[in-house]
């Protein structure tokens, strides 16, 4: 067989299969060898990627009613039968699988991906349809109950969308058995669920009130964040087709409005004194118009008791999963800085349209009186917009002080700050040791096999936004790409110089948690009036290029 996948159990028993009992009546099916199922297991499912093994060889068939095909395997009865009629147990299975080559092109991608060359430059070329989803939000926002509505930016108005209600049905029994298997993650589940409808994200459908053009249900499932063990995130599958369609697919994108991460991170490497924030469940607080909520809709058991009939409710806000959201909150977020300019500084404005990076914010500022009130500025400001900004952390305890206790960050929250260390904070997913003001590395890398592939997933696997790292991944790259001449297919076994050469890269991958750097540029005790120069080098050779800069400051001493 070409491929193979393998499953802990097949939701098929023997109980499903045909007899010859189910046959005897039909006389266009007489004579053909029904063969007897000694076991009540399935252990293997033959899929249409075999073509040769389900090739008809003879077809019987009547006027109506279930027919039978001969192929090389024998013979097989399609169509429904009375005894299963009778009993009434449909069987749903739902698999879903992700080629490997589509993971590789992924890592592949990561694996070369070059560092953009203007990491500040906020001018991006937008399409016919980015300017369509733009124009439609400038025209549609308004604020509601104290936050920026903006409509869902359909391709054409009503999206071709069937309902998928039997599809969502589907999906949530299977989400019910799921939730009943595991400990504790049913009340969990429902406990999101009663937090999305208190806050007003969801409301429960009214048929008799709901004037909608398309209806449309969205499947949902639980995610957890490797970092926040015993969280659970309800997310709502923006991706999920029925009739060749999702959601996602008749909802233009809009313009990319993120800004660069590198960027984001310079600055917060600028000066002294840091601070980072974020903004609290950032899609959420951006409304959906009524008549766009009837393609939010999804099912759910109120009470969490999987034996009543579940109901329809909607989402009202803007979701994570959908291919929009980013875009638009970014526009409300911005929209926010703009409309209430007049009564903020050039600088908490500046800070919310160049130091967020999505919903995190990270800043330097030269000292703590500056960083305090821009703190104080920048959260006045979004509370115009309906953000709250939490979470906040600096390495200066002064400011931490000046911060209230449950607007602080949770590693923040209950220490001395007369005595205690700073935590460890993670800043746009690096390390940063508040206490020591410095950013280090960690690598938690899984054991891969030794090949190609697994080369790749473990090089493309390190985080190093900053390109510290590069001088050492740079001898993974090289040795990928002396494999690549070799010839040797991705899961082909590495041998000779190239493992030993792999196995030594491995064995001092650990070291990499030793190299730690300090977060701000300039050395402590020098002024912003300190002069400063860049200094930058290149070179290549027949096997890589790279580039470097230096930051030289000079004080008065020289």
């Amino acid at each position: 067989m070409l491929c193979v996948y393998t499953k802990e159990n097949i939701n098929v028993k023997g109980v499903h299969m045909a007899t010859v009992d189910d046959i005897e009546g039909l006389t266009h099916l007489r004579g053909i060898g029904i063969p007897v199922a000694t076991e009540d297991e399935v252990g293997l499912v033959i899929g249409q990627d075999v073509p040769e093994a389900l090739m008809p060889l003879e077809v019987r068939h009547g006027e109506k009613g279930p027919y039978a095909v001969r192929t090389c395997l024998g013979w097989s009865l399609h169509g429904p039968l009375s005894r299963a009629c009778e009993m009434n147990t449909p069987v749903y299975a739902t698999n879903t699988f992700i080629e490997g080559d589509l993971c590789l092109e992924r890592q592949l991608e990561r694996f070369w991906k070059l560092e953009t060359p203007d990491p500040f430059k906020e001018e991006r070329a937008m399409s016919r349809n980015d300017v369509k989803a733009l124009a439609e939000w400038e025209q549609g926002i308004c604020i509601e109950e104290g936050h920026y509505q903006l409509p869902i930016p359909f391709k054409k108005r009503p999206p071709d969308l069937q309902n998928n209600r039997w599809l969502a049905e589907r999906r949530l029994q299977s989400l019910g058995r799921r939730l009943s298997q595991s400990d504790g993650l049913l009340q969990k589940y429902t406990d999101g669920m009663a937090d999305l409808l208190k806050k007003g994200y969801a409301e429960e459908v009214n048929e008799l009130d709901s004037k909608k053009e398309c209806e449309w249900y969205l499947p949902h499932h639980p995610v957890f964040h490797p970092q926040k063990p015993g969280k659970v995130r309800i997310v709502f599958d923006c991706a999920s087709a029925w009739k060749g369609l999702s959601l996602n697919d008749v909802v233009n994108q809009g313009p990319d409005l993120t800004n660069k991460l590198i960027g984001v991170l310079l600055m917060f490497r600028t000066a002294p004194v840091a601070l980072m924030a974020d903004i609290e469940a950032m899609f959420h607080q951006v409304r959906v118009p009524a008549p766009d909520r009837d393609v939010l809709r999804f099912l759910w058991w109120p009470t969490g008791d999987l034996k009543e009939d579940p109901c329809v409710y909607r989402m009202c806000v803007h979701l994570f999963g959908g291919t929009w959201s980013p875009s638009c909150c970014s526009y409300a977020l911005r929209r926010t800085a703009e409309d209430n300019k007049g009564e903020f500084s050039p600088e908490a404005v500046k800070a919310v349209t160049r130091n967020f990076y999505v919903d995190d914010c990270l800043i330097s500022t030269k000292d703590e009186e500056d960083a305090i009130r821009l703190a104080q500025e920048l959260k006045s400001l979004l509370e115009k917009g309906g953000f709250n900004l939490i979470k906040w952390t600096s390495n200066n305890r002064k400011v931490v002080k000046a911060i209230p206790v449950e607007d602080r960050s949770k590693q923040v929250k209950d220490l001395d700050l007369s005595k205690e260390a700073l935590p460890v904070e993670r800043a746009l997913g690096i390390k940063w040791d508040v206490q020591e003001d410095r950013l280090e590395y960690k690598t938690l890398i899984k054991e891969k096999p030794l090949t190609r592939r697994g080369l790749l997933s473990i090089v493309s696997s390190i985080y190093d936004p900053l390109g510290y790292l590069s001088p050492f991944i740079l001898r993974a790259k090289l040795l990928m790409q002396k494999l690549a001449t070799k010839k040797l297919g991705w899961d082909d076994p590495i041998s000779d110089v190239g493992l030993q050469l792999w196995q030594q890269w491995v064995k001092q991958l650990p070291e990499v948690e030793n190299f730690k750097v300090p977060r701000c540029v300039v050395p402590a005790g020098y002024s912003a009036k300190t002069e400063h120069q860049l200094h930058h080098f290149a070179d290549a050779s027949e096997d890589a290029y790279g580039a470097v800069t230096y930051l030289v400051v000079r004080n008065s001493k020289g």
